[in-house]
C-alpha cells in the first residue's frame, strides 16, 4: 500500500520507432552546427516519432514529448523542445527535403536494388482546417470538395517511399508525368527503373513523353480504348459463366486463378496485353446487380412519398429527381423511369374533395443495352514499352508485365496509412514550407511504419502471431512503459521498468530490435528524477 505510481512515461513503442530512425541513418541527412541545444535532426526525429504513435497538432508535440522517455533516450531536455522552436525548424527540415529523398534512394538501391525495378508512382489528396495556404485550392478531391492539396508519392516494390512532394490543390493527375520526369531525371537513374502508374495518368502524350526519355512504364488503357485497341468483338462475353472461364477462353492463356491475358497488336515502341480478371469480372457483375436493387428500392420509396402527396406534382420536376438518381447510379445506359400519371382524391379538414394529381415510377430494362453493358465486365489493358525481344519472345513476359501493375496497391496502402494511422488531415499549418515540412515528417512516420510492418511479415512469431501491422505492434509494445515511484511516507522515490512480457520480447525480436538500452535510459531517468 506503501507504494505508488505518480507518472509513466511512454518507453518502448518510442523506443522501437526511435531505433528504426537510427537503422535508416536519418540523422546523417541534417547537418550538425553544435551550437543548438537541440539539433533539427532531433526535431525531426521527434516530429516523426510522434506522428507514428500519437499524431496530433505540432503545438502539442512538446506536452506529448515530455511524458515520454525520449527526454532520456536522446539525451535531450526537456525544456529545449517547445511549439516556437517546432515552427522554427519546420522550414528548415523541408530545406533537407531532397537530401532526405537522395538518401533513402541510395539505402533502398544498395540494400534491395531487385525491389528497385518497378516504383509505383501516384498521386492523393489531403484537405485542410483552414483557407490560408497558398498551395491550398477548392475543388473535388478524394474526399469529395474541399481545400486541399495533392501529394504525389512514389515507393518501390516492398512499398517504401523515396520520393515525394506536394502540389497545389486541383491538380490532374495527367499533368504531373512530365513534373515527375524532369525530377526523376536529375535525382536518380531511371534507366534502371520501370515506373508504374495508374491509368488516370495515361494519355497519348504522357506515354510518348516516357517513350522519347527512354523510361520503362507500365500501366493501363481507359476501358473506353479496349474495343478500339484489341480489335476484338466483346459482345460474344456480355452472357459469360464466371464458372466455366476456361472453356470461354480459348484465345487467352491462364496466368492464375485472378488472372488470364493475351497480347494483341502494338508497335515497335508499344505494346498492349488484354487481360481479364475473373474477381472483377464477379465483383462488377454484382455491383451492377445490386445498384439496380437499389434504385428499385429509391422507386419504390419515391412511389409512396408521391401518393401521399398533399399538392399536385409537376411532371419535369418529378422526372427529374428519378433522372438524377439513375444516372448517379450509373444505370442511365440501359435503365430508365416512365411515369405514369395518378389521380387521387384528398378530403380536406372542412370535409371538401379535391383531386391530387401525381405520378407513379416504372423502371424499365433495355435488356440488349444492359448486354453493351455488361461485356466489358472483368476486362483491363496493360500498356507498357517493354519491347525488347530475343528469338521473336518478348524479353518481359507477360507475366512479368501483368504483377507489377497488379502489386500497385502497395502505394494504395500507402496512401491509406498515411491518411488514416498517421492522420496527415486535418493540417494545422498553412504556410507552403510547413505544409511540405508536415508531409515530409508523414512520409518518414509512414517509411518506419512499413518497415516494421514488412519485419513482422518476414519473421512470424509464436507468442505474437496475431500481431502483424505496426498498429498492433505500438498497441502491444505501449503497455511497457518507465514508470515513476513513490514510498511513502520513507520519502524514496526512483524509476523502473513496467515488466517486460514474453510476447514483448518475441516482438522485439521479429522487428530486430532486441538491443534497447533499458539499464542506460532508467539511469538517465532515476538521474532526472533527483536533480
Amino acid at each position: 500500500d506503501d507504494l505508488v505510481v505518480m507518472d509513466r512515461y511512454s518507453y518502448l513503442d518510442v523506443s522501437v520507432v526511435h531505433g528504426v530512425w537510427d537503422e535508416w541513418g536519418l540523422d546523417d541527412v541534417f547537418e550538425h552546427n553544435g551550437r543548438k541545444d537541440i539539433e533539427v535532426a532531433a526535431i525531426a526525429r521527434i516530429l516523426t516519432v510522434n506522428r507514428c504513435l500519437d499524431p496530433m497538432a505540432k503545438s502539442r508535440t512538446p506536452e506529448w514529448f515530455r511524458g515520454t522517455a525520449l527526454p532520456w533516450i536522446m539525451d535531450a531536455h526537456p525544456d529545449s523542445v517547445n511549439p516556437s522552436r517546432i515552427f522554427r525548424e519546420l522550414e528548415v527540415i523541408e530545406g533537407h527535403k531532397e537530401s532526405i529523398c537522395g538518401h533513402l534512394y541510395g539505402r533502398l538501391c544498395l540494400e534491395n536494388p531487385e525491389a528497385m525495378r518497378s516504383v509505383f508512382y501516384d498521386l492523393s489528396s489531403a484537405t485542410f482546417s483552414g483557407t490560408r495556404c497558398v498551395l491550398m485550392k477548392w475543388g473535388r478531391c478524394k474526399e469529395g470538395y474541399g481545400h486541399h492539396v495533392v501529394l504525389a508519392l512514389v515507393v518501390n516494390r516492398d512499398g517504401l517511399p523515396f520520393y515525394w512532394e506536394v502540389l497545389p490543390g486541383g491538380t490532374a493527375d495527367s499533368k504531373t508525368i512530365t513534373w515527375l520526369l524532369e525530377r526523376f531525371r536529375e535525382r536518380f537513374d531511371i534507366s534502371r527503373m520501370t515506373l508504374v502508374f495508374d491509368r488516370g495518368m495515361v494519355s497519348e502524350d504522357n506515354l510518348l513523353l516516357l517513350e522519347q526519355a527512354g523510361v520503362k512504364y507500365i500501366s493501363a488503357m481507359d476501358k473506353s480504348q479496349l474495343e478500339k485497341i484489341s480489335g476484338l468483338d466483346f459482345q460474344q462475353f456480355s452472357a459469360m459463366d464466371p464458372d466455366h472461364m476456361d472453356e470461354q477462353f480459348p484465345l487467352f492463356t491462364k496466368l492464375n486463378d485472378a488472372a488470364y491475358y493475351r497480347e494483341v497488336l502494338g508497335n515497335a515502341d508499344r505494346r498492349y496485353i488484354l487481360c481479364f480478371n475473373p474477381h472483377l469480372f464477379r465483383d462488377q457483375r454484382q455491383a451492377r446487380r445490386q445498384a439496380i436493387t437499389d434504385f428499385q428500392a429509391f422507386v419504390d420509396m419515391m412511389n409512396q412519398e408521391l401518393l401521399a402527396a398533399k399538392h399536385s406534382r409537376q411532371y419535369q420536376s418529378t422526372y427529374d429527381k428519378f433522372k438524377r438518381r439513375l444516372v448517379k447510379a450509373k444505370l442511365s445506359g440501359f435503365a430508365e423511369v416512365k411515369l405514369h400519371p395518378v389521380q387521387i382524391l384528398k378530403k380536406a379538414t372542412d370535409g371538401e374533395e379535391r383531386t391530387v394529381e401525381t405520378f407513379q415510377g416504372v423502371m424499365e430494362i433495355n435488356e440488349e443495352a444492359l448486354k453493351t453493358a455488361r461485356r466489358l465486365d472483368g476486362f483491363w489493358l496493360l500498356v507498357t514499352n517493354h519491347t525488347e525481344q530475343d528469338d521473336g519472345a518478348y524479353n518481359l513476359s507477360p507475366r512479368d508485365a501483368i504483377t507489377p501493375y497488379r502489386d500497385k496497391v502497395v502505394i494504395e496502402s500507402a496512401f491509406r496509412d498515411i491518411k488514416s494511422f498517421i492522420e496527415v488531415a486535418p493540417m494545422y499549418v498553412w504556410t507552403a514550407e510547413h505544409v511540405r515540412a508536415h508531409f515530409t515528417i508523414c512520409v518518414l512516420s509512414y517509411l518506419i511504419n512499413r518497415t516494421l510492418t514488412l519485419r513482422l511479415h518476414s519473421h512470424p512469431g509464436r507468442l505474437t502471431m496475431d500481431v502483424v501491422s505496426h498498429e498492433k505492434l505500438y498497441q502491444t509494445l505501449s503497455k511497457c512503459r518507465i514508470d515513476h515511484i513513490r514510498v511513502k511516507n520513507a520519502g524514496i522515490e526512483t524509476c523502473n521498468l513496467t515488466y517486460q512480457t514474453d510476447g514483448q520480447k518475441e516482438l522485439l525480436g521479429r522487428v530486430g530490435l532486441t538491443m534497447t538500452r533499458h539499464s542506460e535510459v532508467l539511469h538517465k531517468a532515476r538521474a532526472a528524477l533527483n536533480a
